[in-house]
């Protein structure tokens, strides 16, 4: 049996830029190839690099170990028109350009992370959310509608939720974790 993560970032993806998520998929492969990690755009409000960083630390701190970033497919279409990103930081302070290409339409924010994989049965209930006004509610309960990202942590007190395995994509989250992305 596969030891489950204690705590993870989850975020909704789909296909966007005129890409289909398994193209998206083998883009971050290929990034990973050149930047020995890969990056997963996003923007909004949810999951800022503050305090997406700050979640990591403490998971580290206490399980010794970063969470795990689980991509949900949405069916939702995006489409992007917004100029490549090239630049990072790290502290919203200093920015640096990327070495080589990163497939970054359109974002505000990236994950960092490595080790993409597939997860045929993963079962979001086994996790309750970390913050917020749905603080300690299953999964499933908070990622509803417009909702997208979310930190979680492992649920020691099983409800009775049902069991349901969902797909999902997974990959290691590495330092520095999250950064700021502008496209000039």
């Amino acid at each position: 049996m596969i030891k489950k993560p204690n705590t993870i970032i989850v975020m909704k993806v789909g296909p966007h830029s005129d890409m289909s998520l398994e193209e998206i998929i083998l883009s971050k492969q290929e990034e990973e190839k050149i930047h020995g990690v890969h990056y997963w755009g996003y923007s909004g409000v949810f999951c800022q690099p503050n305090p997406t960083q700050n979640f990591c630390k403490q998971s580290k701190q206490e399980f010794h170990e970063a969470p795990t970033l689980i991509l949900i497919e949405t069916k939702s279409s995006y489409t992007s028109n917004i100029g490549m990103i090239n630049q990072y930081s790290e502290d919203n302070v200093t920015y640096k350009k990327f070495q080589a290409p990163v497939q970054l339409q359109g974002a505000q924010f990236s994950f960092v992370a490595k080790n993409i994989r597939i997860i045929d049965h993963f079962n979001i209930d086994d996790y309750v959310v970390v913050g917020g006004k749905n603080d300690q509610k299953p999964l499933s309960q908070h990622l509803k509608f417009r909702v997208n990202k979310c930190f979680g942590r492992l649920n020691k007190e099983k409800t009775l939720m049902k069991e349901k395995t969902i797909k999902v994509i997974a990959a290691d989250i590495v330092e520095p974790y999250a950064i700021w992305l502008k496209d000039s």
